[in-house]
Order: C-alpha cells, then structure tokens, then sequence
C-alpha cells in the first residue's frame, strides 16, 4: 500500500541520519484516530507545519491524503468501517442522539474509544507502525485525546519514555481531568454533554452535579479496566492504561475564552482554539460565480461532516427547501451530501447544492451574510472569526454548548433539528438579518477572538518544539493526575468530616438519653422515698 511504502521511504533514511548524526530533525508521531474528519482536519495545520520546519512527522490517522513534504502517513483503515458498517452505526443516528440523556451520552464515548481500540489492534496500519526497528526511537507523540487512552498506551508502550502532547478539537477542559488533573467545576460549566445555559438554574446544577461525577467514576470503572483488557491482548506485561499519563509534558485544546465558556485551565493545558482556521483560498469556478452574482449576499448552510443533510428525510428537507423558497432575496449555498435527484422537491431557483464546500473559503467572502450550521465547535470557530453571524441546529453532544454560548452573546440565535417548520427557520434568517444587532456583536467577538500575539498554530509549533527542547520536563504536570478522583474532589475528606459529625450526634444522642435516663430514675427514687 502507497502508504506504507512512503513510510520506508521516510523511516530508512532517517534511521541513517539518527545513527550518524548528520540531522538535528525530530521524529514525530502525530495520531488522528477518532473517524470524524472535524477532529482530523483540526489537527492538520500542525502535522503539516512540524514537516514544513524540517521534522520528520508521521501520522497514524483514520484520515489520510496525499501528504506534503516530510510528512507520511499510516493508515487505521478499518476505522471508518468499525464506526459506520457495524452495531456501533446503530447508535449513531445523529439526529436522534439529542433525545439521549448525557448518562448514555457519556457511556457511548467511553464505548466509542473501546470498540476502535479493538479495531485498532486489528488494523494492518498499527501493526504497521509497532512493527519498527526495535530501537527506533520517537522524540514526540501528538494525540487526539478524544479517542480514549487505550490506543495510545499500546504506542506509550512499544515506544517507552516517549514524551506525549494530548491534544482535543473538543471545547471544554473539563473532559481532561483524567489526563492532565484538571477540575469539572458542576456549579460553573455545564457537563460537554448537557444542554444546559452557562447561567444554570439549581436543579440543574443538581443534575451537572451527578453527570460530572458519573464521567469520572465511569472513567475509573470501566473505561480504563476495559481499556487495560484490550492493550494486554498485545502486550500481556502492559502497565494500567492510566500510568501512561506521566508521560503528558503539555496540553493543545481547542479553546479561546473569548468564544467559549470560562473554565479554569492547568498550566499544562495550552490554548489553541481555532487551530485550523488557515487564510482563505481562491473558490472553484462554480462557487465564485453564484457568491458573485448574488446581489443581496449569500447563506451558507451545512450540518457538518457526520450530521449529513442527504440524512435528514424526506420532511426535514421539505421544510428547508421551503423555507428557501420563501427567501428569494439571498442566495443560499446548500452541503448536501447525494443527487438533487433523491430530493422530495424540485430546488428553488436560489439554491445551490454542492456534496462538499470550501466552507472557511466562504466564511471568510465578503458576500457572505449567514451561516446555518450544526453548531460544531470548528464551524462555530470559523463563523466567530470571519464574523458571519449563525443559524443553529445542534444535533448532539458539544454543539448545545457551543449554539448555547453564542445565542447568550447575542451573535445567533437556535432551533430544533428534530422538530423545526420551514416558518420557523424563515422568521428566523429574518430576524437575524433584519437589523445590524446581530452583525455588530459579531464583528466585536471577532475581532477580540482575532486579537492576539501569534496565531493559535505559531503558539502550538512553539510549545511541539519546547517539548523537544525538553523532554524530561514535567514540571507543569499537576500532580493530580496521580489520585483518584475521590481525592482529588476531597470526597475522602468530606466523608470523614460527616463521619465525625455523625458520631459526635449519635453519641450527644446517647449521652443525652442516659443522662435523662439517670436524672427521671433519681427523681422515681426521690418520690418513693
């Protein structure tokens, strides 16, 4: 395969230059495992800068293209086929997902990263890659932590002492607590699975209470002792799943606490939110001409790369067509994945339906009036920063908190997937294009969110090769990451106080009641007498 013989042709050579000293390039192993082209294409930018600086880089990814120079690639060919062609498709009806409680919501992701663990340990491309020379060393690992830590500790572990750079497309620290000690802070930040306001009512912070515990307890129970089963079927004498986070120097998340929900971070936690946002390219022929030629300015509209609109039905399309149809004065540019031929209506004469758009392209138009979005964290980010204000339909997990966080900032406003009219969507793109209000937030937020001392890409090349500067280092690691989250939240402490306290009642009780005892006895005697 075209890949694995790129990787000989880079690992060889390499090994040479290591062996004779003739190069001071790093090699670098970046993974993308989790099959959604968001969480790839998030953390591209960087793989391909740490090769454009001279690294030898290589990506073990779900998603693979024809790389640029220094850069290779190995491929998990049998993720997308575990996700989608499996009992695992069953449960991904994205449309349906927002009808389950963040409890199940929470128990998926944890099975999600399993089930590709167990396709991973199948997959000719890890194989692939355990199978290097035995002393071939790798001087850094860049992973997306969002794929659990099953897979990564079978790579900790045939490469040991290898210096680890968790990173996350995700938008909420919180999901790194196992990783990197951090905190969930319940009364704070609604759960990334909860579709709950920042301003939480107390029922609710009741119930963000118990979602945050049961992720970490699930963590504890489950996912690692399943994790520790799967890493031993290759390596019997493998360590728990959880030991490999001393490994962790720093941290890349996708956050910017412009756009998004303040959290408190640990030091090693280092914001790159807007990652992948590059300088827009030059549209296709076709594009140009339509975002061109609309006079009144454009809407974009798509659901993402996994919520794909060719799935909506017959109905949720109708209402959007419709809807559409009673806009003539925009243009509307339509992400709809199949033939126009399979829709249930002919398409008005205002829309254009491509499977694929160059969707930071034309963001960044300035023809461009609205975005409709699934409120993914990438498009949301990308809206933010280009300025267009949004439309959206979130369909599960980080995109309630994300449409959420927008609508309480005045730079969208939301509606149902599941249940929306087409007037509803009209009254909508009315309302946000009717006045400046919505435009004039939206403007201010990007520029705050572009106002910076580097880009988010300069900031993580930067921190990559820091980490290469200093491998040893891990000093920033809070020791957090060492006890269990029943310490960490001092539950232990918190149990023993009202331990005592109960004692100290109980035995006031008894106290009481002896006392009382003795003095209604002495008195019985006192009367007899």
């Amino acid at each position: 395969m075209w890949y694995y013989r790129g990787v000989m042709k880079t690992v060889l050579p390499v090994m040479v230059l290591v062996l004779v000293g003739a190069s001071q390039a790093a090699n670098i192993l970046f993974m993308s495992g989790v099959p959604s082209p968001s969480h790839y294409i998030w953390l591209r930018p960087l793989m391909w800068e740490m090769g454009k600086r001279g690294h030898n880089v290589t990506v073990i990814s779900a998603d693979v293209e024809k790389p640029p120079p220094n850069v290779t690639y190995i491929h998990l060919e049998n993720f997308y086929s575990t996700m989608y062609n499996t009992s695992m498709r069953e449960q991904l009806d994205f449309f349906e997902l927002a009808n389950d409680s963040p409890f199940k919501m929470l128990r998926l992701f944890d099975e999600f990263g399993l089930n590709l663990c167990e396709a991973a340990i199948k997959s000719e491309g890890l194989h692939f890659l355990l199978g290097y020379p035995k002393d071939f060393k790798f001087d850094l690992f860049v992973s997306d932590y969002m794929i659990g830590p099953c897979i990564p500790s079978i790579i900790m572990h045939r490469f040991k002492g290898l210096p680890f750079i968790p990173s996350t497309p995700y938008n909420a620290p919180s999901t790194s607590a196992a990783v990197l000690g951090s905190f969930a802070y319940p009364g704070l930040v609604p759960n990334h699975v909860y579709d709950a306001p920042e301003s939480m009512s107390f029922v609710q912070r009741v119930k963000n209470f118990f979602y945050d515990m049961y992720e970490m307890a699930l963590h504890d129970a489950f996912m690692h002792p399943e994790a520790d089963k799967i890493v031993r079927k290759i390596y019997p004498d493998a360590p728990s799943t959880t030991t490999f986070y001393k490994n962790v120097r720093v941290s890349f998340s996708n956050v910017n606490p412009i756009i998004q929900y303040k959290e408190p971070m640990m030091p090693s936690m280092i914001p790159v939110g807007g990652l992948q946002i590059m300088a827009p390219k030059p549209l296709p022929d076709d594009l140009r001409k339509v975002v061109e030629g609309a006079k009144n300015g454009f809407i974009l509209f798509s659901l993402g790369s996994n919520a794909r609109s060719d799935t909506l039905g017959p109905e949720r399309i109708r209402n959007i067509l419709l809807a559409m149809e009673r806009l003539p004065k925009y243009q509307f540019l339509w992400k709809f994945e199949s033939d126009e031929s399979k829709l249930p209506m002919p398409v008005p004469k205002n829309v254009y339906i491509r499977a694929w758009m160059p969707q930071n392209d034309l963001l960044a138009h300035p023809n461009i009036k609205l975005f409709i979005t699934h409120s993914g964290l990438l498009s949301t980010q990308e809206a933010i920063w280009h300025g267009v204000p949004i439309i959206g339909f979130p369909v599960f997990a980080d995109q309630f908190r994300n449409i959420n966080y927008c609508v309480d900032a005045g730079i969208a406003k939301r509606l149902s997937i599941q249940h929306f009219k087409a007037n509803e969507l009209v009254e909508a793109v009315n309302e946000v294009l009717g006045s400046d209000r919505y435009s004039q937030k939206m403007k201010q937020m990007s520029r705050l969110f572009r106002d910076q001392p580097e880009s988010p890409l300069e900031r993580a090349v930067w921190w990559c090769e820091w980490v290469l500067r200093n491998p040893d280092a891990d000093l920033l690691q809070s020791k957090a990451v060492h006890m269990s989250w029943f310490q960490k939240y001092s539950f232990d402490v918190l149990s023993f106080t009202l331990a005592v306290l109960l004692a100290v009642v109980v035995l006031t009780w008894k106290v009481v009641n002896i006392v009382k005892g003795s003095f209604l006895t002495g008195g019985k005697k006192s009367k007899v007498e």
